[in-house]
């Protein structure tokens, strides 16, 4: 249960058309309602605001520390890295990110985190996580012989009958999301962005297991055939799509596979240097990155639904350049937008609406300004609601950052 809500005089921006109407809204049990259904809630002026859906990243890590050239992850426990992640998700929403999709964090941290911020204690964004990801041996995600000492990371099967299992425990273990490393990427040393990594009977395994259970399914997938192979078998999303090319858009949309594209892997050179990727991984990223921006455009072509994520820390930074790197591409403006919002809220089953209506997940954001005349205004909200929860912001940051759930 949480608190009613009456919010007054927002200009509501519908992102599937970009026009806006002026509506309060009521939102009760973390949900909008009609304004008469709150009797005498607390109201909130936000006349002169621009209100709409909050943000989704809908490919992160939340604790992760990319390729952690120091190495202090592999050495850390649970607690660090917990702490780490809270403060990541509390920061990205102050930056309007009120939606996080985690894809493989270890010891279920985003599990942990995501419970406690539906139960408001402490409040914070929505987080849908998949645990631990699911890799073959010398599968992407290894960095040999680095390997974590205290934390369990990726669960790593080989074989139909050890896949199904793992499928089967991340389940048991609460996650929303199984999420498979289909194909190879940028971050181990010994691999192509577009080599598949698991044969065909383990992969129809996987998917036999986790449509049996309902759950969906993300692939870290940059390659045609792959992701055409488990389109058909009826996976969510494709991760990255480093090289799709027409064949697999068309694939993508016939099976209603959505695509989450994280362009700003093989675009934002200054952030691999900054962070010092290491030489194999900021030349397989430049190298693929002209692919990568055409395999996104071929996807909008087709049709295929994309949503928003980065896949870099800090979310909320990272997140909100991704935007403007997918603009950059070749995205419409209003259709960055929409992927930002609505897209990612459809991706991960909160609804189709392309504005707060009656009967939607609460998880809003109000503007000073119109973001399709000035995308930065974004990142600075002057109010967030997330489960249907107003966060006290301070500074641009929600004042609650007690850690650990």
């Amino acid at each position: 249960m949480t608190a009613p809500l009456r919010l007054r005089g927002a200009a509501l921006l519908d992102t599937a058309t970009g026009e806006s109407s002026r509506r309060d809204l009521g939102v009760r049990d973390g949900v909008v309602v009609e304004v008469a259904d709150v009797g005498n809630a607390p109201e909130i002026d936000v006349s002169g605001l621009t209100g709409l859906f909050g943000l989704w990243d809908c490919h992160t890590h939340p604790g992760g520390l990319m390729y952690d050239p120091a190495g202090t992850g592999y050495t850390e426990g649970a607690p660090a890295r917990t702490i780490r992640a809270g403060n990541n998700l509390l920061q990205a929403a102050g930056m309007g990110v009120t939606g996080i999709r985690a894809v493989d964090e270890p010891d279920e941290i985003d599990l942990a985190w995501g419970a406690a911020f539906a139960a408001g204690a402490p409040p914070g964004p929505r987080v849908l996580g998949a645990g631990r990801g699911i890799r073959t041996t010398g599968g992407h995600g290894t960095a040999w012989p680095r390997t974590y000492t205290r934390l369990d990371n990726e669960i790593v099967v080989d074989g139909p009958a050890a896949l199904a299992r793992a499928v089967r425990g991340q389940v048991e273990r609460g996650a929303q999301w199984i999420k498979i490393m289909l194909t190879g990427g940028l971050y181990s040393e010994h691999e192509t962005v577009d080599g598949v990594q698991f044969t065909d009977a383990e992969l129809r395994t996987v998917m036999e297991v986790a449509n049996q259970r309902g759950i969906p399914v993300a692939a870290h997938c940059g390659g045609a055939d792959a992701a055409i192979r488990f389109a058909e078998l009826g996976g969510r999303s494709v991760e990255h799509g480093y090289a799709l090319d027409e064949r697999a858009a068309k694939a993508l949309t016939a099976a209603g596979t959505w695509l989450v594209p994280t362009l700003s892997v093989t675009h934002d050179v200054a952030l691999m240097e900054r962070d010092g990727w290491p030489p194999h991984a900021m030349n397989r990223a430049k190298a693929s990155a002209a692919a990568h921006a055409d395999a996104l455009r071929a996807c909008i072509e087709a049709g295929v639904r994309v949503a928003t994520g980065a896949d870099l820390n800090p979310i909320g930074p990272r997140l909100h350049a991704e935007l403007a790197i997918l603009e950059g591409a070749g995205m419409e403006r209003l259709a960055v937008l929409h992927a930002a919002t609505a897209g990612g809220r459809a991706l991960n089953g909160c609804g189709e609406a392309s504005t707060p209506l009656p009967g939607s997940a609460a998880d809003l954001i109000f503007l000073e300004g119109d973001p399709l005349a000035d995308p930065a205004v974004l990142s600075r909200p002057r109010h967030v609601v997330a489960h249907g929860r107003l966060l006290a912001m301070d500074g641009g940051a929600p004042a609650s950052t007690r850690a650990g759930p």
